[in-house]
């Protein structure tokens, strides 16, 4: 019950993040990465690879919780597992409040003149807080995961075959017994 509810949770959290984060990232990027501003050679070279670095480790971030879905999508029940408890909660619970306060912003219009504006207020903080804590019980519980072993059960149809294996060839590895005129002969011959 709680795996698919913590599956939801990366996926609206992913959602969230690039709607709300990448749009202000976005201008702190053009404002204060402005490539090709250095002087020409090594100066401009550096500003160039630390604005790659400042896009890329961007990009990285804003994707983290789809990247961890891919991998419980791949891993499948045993990575849930090996989750801590308490990060969990603590993205369901950001998770919650989000969705709550996101509503409460969606619904904020219908609202008359002064609670409107209250609503609007504790919503845009809700919906802060609500990312907050989801992002960080996201990464402590995707940071912290143990890792736990698939079970394997034992399938009652596959059994070894009861007695003995003989093995018959090559000669020189032959388990039987030979028949008893034949083990004289070739201790004759040998």
């Amino acid at each position: 019950m709680v795996r698919p509810l913590y599956l939801a949770a990366l996926l609206l959290l992913q959602l969230a993040l690039v709607v709300k984060f990448a749009p202000p990232l976005a201008l702190a990027l053009r404002v204060d990465a402005i490539p090709a501003l250095a002087p020409e050679g090594w100066p401009e070279m550096l500003q160039f690879v630390a604005t790659s670095f400042a896009v890329g480790g961007a990009a990285l971030a804003l994707a983290f919780p789809g990247i961890a879905a891919v991998r419980h999508d791949r891993a499948g029940a045993f990575r849930f597992l090996g989750l801590p408890g308490w990060a969990v909660a603590l993205a369901l619970a950001g998770t919650s409040l989000l969705a709550a306060a996101t509503l409460v912003l969606a619904l904020a219009p219908m609202l008359a003149g002064d609670a409107r504006i209250t609503a609007v207020l504790i919503a845009r903080a809700g919906v802060a807080g609500g990312l907050a804590m989801a992002t960080a019980g996201v990464l402590c519980a995707e940071l912290l995961r143990r890792s736990v072993a698939p079970v394997r059960a034992a399938r009652p149809g596959v059994r070894p075959p009861p007695g003995r294996i003989d093995v018959t060839y090559p000669p020189e590895l032959r388990t039987l017994a030979p028949p008893q005129g034949a083990g004289q002969a070739q201790g004759r011959s040998a």
